[in-house]
């Protein structure tokens, strides 16, 4: 350390003094940490505030939704056309006044829990069901089934209903809907494993219809296809279309005209400005976590007490599929692997459809269409015995195939 030597008046000894000691900005900064945390939540709440205050939204399949994902160019089309379109984000506040004058657009319908769908199919007017899952399809008509669908593909209409003939075509992407049982259902637009992609059921209370592909209603898909005569004519067939958007965060129920005279209660499960509480709350608890969270070094790699070998995680995802009774999923899994297989062993491209899949496993082991075709694509088995068979049935076939 530098020293700094004064020296007094002649005769005395000389004093020895050290120079001032220079704060550091760590420890400026450690004091004036209440004020950076301060500053730190005033641009948060700006940057909140702003990105909330925007006249249109980033919400998939919102009206308000100008980009890709959104149906705004949907809505413009139809008001033009004379529609009154309005959105809601609850279904309590859904209001409709006379219900044969109204379309009920149900976009994001995967949000809708069983006391939700079980007021809507109460109401007595016509739904359109966007992006549906298994419980939802097998609530409105139990003869159809969602599945899914591992080869997408543009398909025609072929079926006799005035929506789907106008459209011509329309994508079926990864899911679709498949006939398990008896159904009055119009079912349209099949690919080539017989899996739909709308299907339109008929009930006292009104048409119930089904779209698998909800990317027909955006703005970036809406001139592709058939998509812009699909979407308009199914929403468009009243003077009033509500379109209700589903959330995680919306737990009402449908109040249809008359209120609970038509079995749909109006239940406002959560206080008004929940979500927006649970939003702060959480936000809150995340600037909390940064300021007071404990700081660690880089991740370290440590080898694993034990190898899982993948004979285990087989058995183990089998198990699964044999918890939830997915007798359907996993022989669909086993057929495609065998297909696969039986295919590279035969030379058969990737792209060949169904039809010539089983002529070229024909020709290779003599067995007749019909067999190999209700082997390699026949319906879903209902119960585990009837996936056995299957599965015998599969390695029998490749057998046979591998002989050649």
């Amino acid at each position: 350390m530098s020293l700094d030597v004064y020296a007094g008046s002649v005769g005395t000894a000389p004093v020895y003094t050290a120079p001032g000691k220079r704060e550091s900005v760590r420890s400026r900064a450690g004091r004036g940490k209440w004020w950076i945390v301060g500053i730190g939540l005033v641009v948060i709440l700006a940057i909140s505030v702003a990105l909330t205050s925007r006249p249109t939204d980033y919400r998939a399949l919102s009206i308000d939704n100008s980009t890709d994902n959104g149906a705004r160019a949907t809505a413009q089309i139809l008001r033009g056309q004379g529609v009154d379109v309005r959105q809601y984000d609850t279904l309590a506040r859904v209001p409709i006044a006379e219900a044969s004058s109204t379309t009920l657009v149900i976009a994001g319908a995967v949000y809708l829990s069983d006391a939700q769908i079980e007021s809507l199919l109460a109401y007595p007017g016509d739904i359109v069901f966007m992006d549906v899952f298994d419980e939802l399809v097998e609530a409105i008509d139990p003869g159809l089934e969602a599945t899914y669908s591992f080869l997408p593909e543009t398909v025609a209409a072929a079926c006799a209903n005035p929506d789907a003939t106008a459209a011509e075509t329309m994508r079926v992407e990864f899911s679709g809907l498949q006939r398990v049982g008896s159904t009055d259902a119009e079912l349209c637009f099949a690919n080539r494993s017989d899996v739909f992609g709308m299907a339109v059921v008929p009930s006292a209370n009104g048409n119930r219809t089904i779209m698998t592909n909800p990317l027909i209603y955006t703005n970036g898909a809406l001139l592709t296809d058939g998509n812009a005569a699909l979407a308009l004519r199914t929403a468009g067939h009243h003077e009033n279309l509500a379109w209700y958007l589903g959330s995680y965060s919306d737990s009402t129920l449908l109040a249809g005209p008359g209120g609970p005279t038509h079995g749909a209660i109006t239940a406002d499960v959560l206080p008004p400005g929940f979500g927006t509480a649970v939003y702060a709350l959480a936000l809150a608890a995340l600037v909390g976590a940064l300021w007071k969270g404990r700081r660690f070094g880089p991740l370290a790699a440590e080898p694993l007490p034990v190898v899982v070998r993948a004979s285990e995680a087989t058995r183990g995802r089998a198990r699964l599929y044999r918890r939830a009774h997915a007798y359907g999923r996993a022989t669909a899994a086993l057929r495609a692997a065998s297909a696969r297989r039986i295919g590279a062993r035969l030379g058969v491209p990737r792209t060949t459809d169904r039809e010539g899949m089983v002529a070229a496993i024909q020709r290779a082991t003599g067995e007749s269409a019909s067999e190999i075709a209700k082997i390699l694509y026949g319906p879903p088995p209902a119960s585990e015995a009837e996936m056995t068979t299957v599965v015998d049935q599969l390695d029998a076939l490749e057998g046979k195939v591998h002989r050649t």
